[in-house]
């Protein structure tokens, strides 16, 4: 993938997670690729990914995920991303409805080029603000 592919396939995930609708944002997966979230461990398959997101949305009706500028290394991209919210259902088992919840971590893109979509996300360990 070029740079701007990159930059345009990132943009659309970011618009995707702006959309708060699960279904939009596995749909910048790859229909086989591969997710790993602490809330599911690693998934397979688009429509396990988007089970995930499904779980976080639910978790948090308000969710903000936002991430600074990504490193990019050909089909590879690592964002430093911050997600905030206020949880308003299961999560992890331990928080309760009403808890806002801020934390900072980091994820591992790969990217296909001919899909123009992501193949692999690794979350990295979560450190509370």
């Amino acid at each position: 993938m070029t740079r701007s592919e990159v930059d345009a396939l990132l943009a659309r995930h970011r618009e995707s997670f702006a959309s708060r609708n699960a279904e939009t944002l596995a749909a910048d997966h790859t229909e086989d690729g591969t997710f790993y979230s602490p809330a599911a461990n690693t998934v397979i398959g688009r429509a396990e990914i988007r089970k995930v997101y499904e779980y976080w949305l639910t978790a948090f009706p308000d969710l903000d995920f936002s991430w600074e500028t990504p490193i990019v290394e050909g089909d590879q991209a690592a964002l430093f991303w911050q997600f905030r919210g206020t949880v308003s259902g299961r999560f992890f088992g331990e928080v309760r409805p009403g808890t806002r919840v801020e934390f900072a971590g980091a994820a591992k893109y790969l990217l296909e080029g001919g899909s123009g979509a992501m193949v692999t996300i690794q979350q990295g360990k979560f450190k509370p603000f």
